[in-house]
C-alpha cells in the first residue's frame, strides 16, 4: 500500500493520483491512497494546496483505467473546530523568488 499526504499545488494532486492508478493498475500496489483537505480546510492553507473539490471532477477518469485488482481511494480531512482567540498565521510568500 501507498500513502500520500498532499501539500504540494493541484497539479501534484493530479500527478499523485495518476501515479497511484497506474501502480494499482498494474499490479505494482495493492492499495493506492491520497490523502487532502476538504473545501473548508482548504481556506486555512498554501494557496491552491490540491483539495477534493478540485479532484472530484476526475474521478470518472481514473474510474475508467482498466484494473483487475486493487483498491485506489481518496480519503479527506477535515479541521475540528477554528477560533477567534488564536492569532492566525499570516500566509506568506516563502518559495517564490525574489527580484
Amino acid at each position: 500500500m501507498v500513502v500520500e499526504w498532499e501539500t504540494g499545488n493541484i497539479s501534484a494532486s493530479h500527478r499523485s493520483m495518476n501515479k497511484l492508478t497506474m501502480l494499482v493498475a498494474e499490479g505494482v500496489i495493492a492499495a493506492g491512497t491520497l490523502v487532502v483537505p476538504s473545501r473548508r480546510l482548504y481556506a486555512y492553507l498554501t494557496d491552491r494546496i490540491g483539495n477534493i473539490s478540485e479532484l472530484e471532477p476526475y474521478f470518472g477518469l481514473w474510474r475508467s483505467v482498466p484494473c483487475k485488482k486493487g483498491v485506489l481511494e481518496i480519503v479527506v480531512i477535515e479541521h475540528d473546530a477554528t477560533s477567534d482567540r488564536v492569532p492566525k498565521i499570516p500566509k506568506g510568500t516563502a518559495g517564490r523568488a525574489l527580484n
